[in-house]
Order: C-alpha cells, then structure tokens, then sequence
C-alpha cells in the first residue's frame, strides 16, 4: 500500500481489462486517477466503485483517436490536481484476422488507437512533466511487437512502433527526470482476447500446455502489478525498457 501515494496518474483505457485493473491497483497504492475512456457508463461505474474503495478519481470521457479530445482531458486533469505523475497509455483495439483480409480501414485504426494516440498523449503531457521537475510514462506495447503472432499483423507493427518511439523519447527526456518504458503484455484474458480463443477451453489448454509455459492464462492484474512498479519511485533508474508479462511465451518455442 502507498507505494503510489500524492501521485497523480492518467489512465487511458481505463474503463476495460489492463486499463481498469491498473486504475484499480494505482488507487490501491494511493494515487488520485484520471480516468479516461469512451464510456461513459462505464466511467461511471468505475468511478463509483472507486469512491466506494475511498479513493480519489474522476472520469473525463475521451476519444483518443481525436486530438481534440485529448486536450480536453489534460486539461481537466490539471484543473482537478494540479499535477500528473504518471501517464499509463493502455486504450487499445484489436483486429485479429488473416493477412490478406486486413483492411485500410483496418490499418488505419489499429495505427490511429494503439500508436497515434501514444504519441499525442506523450507530445500533450511531456511539456507538463518537465515544468514538473519530471514523471513516469508506461506505453503498453505487446509481445506480437517482438514475436510473430498470427493474425495480429498491423496491431504487432503499431505496438513495434509504441516501442521503438517509447525508447527514443525515453532518451531524449532522460535529462528532464522522465522516465518512459514499455510493457509488452502476452495473452492475457481481457474483452480484446480473440473470441476464438476466450471461447474456447480446449484452446486455452492447449496455449498453457505449449506457450505459457509458466501454466496459466494471464489476467489484467499481472501487467497491473508491472503498472505499479513502473510509476513508483521504486524504477527511478529504470527507463527505455520493456518489460515481458507474458507468462514465458516468448521462450516457449
């Protein structure tokens, strides 16, 4: 516990799977949240579930494919706190089929949602930071980013991008006390998990006995617990890294 207290972080994602357990978790260990989403149900819900908890959050809908929208909600993070510690960019989308069905469509919102909008959320809260005297950026990435993952072809080349850039921007801002690092997260069972694989027990089995070699599925809560460690002041001398959450996958084969 307090392992994130008087920080301030954002959440974008945050209404879903690795975005809600990492709110979730950050409220845990202190810190005040910005809750970011498209839903506003949702938002709501989880806000309530977070003021029920005694924590300290609000949810400021955002679509993050819209610039726009991502202005609006720094600044109403910095009207309600002051401040933003840590920026968690978790919103994400999947297109999971054969490559030669993947469309421009396709592509150009895989790139919009999962490498875009990292961008501009690290373009709009890196001025901030460095007046701020510093902070801590956590890019969700994937492991399709360094491993081949069928029918994950344009999310893998976005999260190769989220990254490459993670890694550069991590360099140049090192000077202003930021720190910017991945998590490259492997099948962990969230509303983004193929419907052929969440439906599916025999298959689940069968990447637990061949890939996961550590037995099991992931669940949010284990790049959560990643989440925590890396907008702590326990990583202060970590940064441009990324981090495997992948239960072995990438050394199963």
């Amino acid at each position: 516990m307090d392992r994130l207290k008087n920080k301030v972080a954002v959440v974008t994602g945050a209404t879903s799977g690795i975005g809600e357990a990492t709110a979730l978790m950050y409220v845990k260990e202190g810190a005040k949240v910005v809750l970011v989403g498209r839903n506003e149900e949702k938002g709501a819900a989880l806000l309530k579930q977070i003021e029920e908890m005694g924590g300290d959050a609000i949810f400021v809908k955002t679509n993050v494919r819209v610039k726009e929208d991502i202005l609006k909600m720094k600044e109403a993070a910095y009207a309600k706190y002051g401040r933003v510690d840590i920026l968690f960019n978790a919103a994400g989308v999947l297109v999971h089929k054969p490559f030669l069905e993947q469309t421009d469509e396709d592509f150009n919102t895989i790139i919009e949602t999962n490498l875009r909008a990292y961008i501009w959320n690290m373009q709009i809260f890196i001025p901030e930071m460095v007046k701020a005297g510093g902070g801590s950026i956590i890019n969700v990435a994937s492991i399709s980013s360094v491993w081949p993952e069928l029918n994950s072809y344009f999310y893998g080349a976005a999260k190769a991008g989220v990254s490459n850039i993670s890694m550069n921007v991590a360099k140049e801002f090192a000077k202003d006390h930021i720190r910017i690092n991945c998590i490259l997260p492997g099948p962990i069972m969230t509303n983004m998990t193929p419907d052929v694989v969440k439906n599916s027990p025999e298959i689940q089995k069968q990447m637990m006995e061949n890939e996961c070699i550590l037995g099991r599925m992931g669940q949010p809560d284990d790049i959560a617990y990643a989440a925590v460690y890396l907008g702590s002041d326990e990583s202060s001398f970590v940064t441009a890294a990324s981090i495997k959450v992948d239960g072995g996958v990438t050394i199963s084969n």
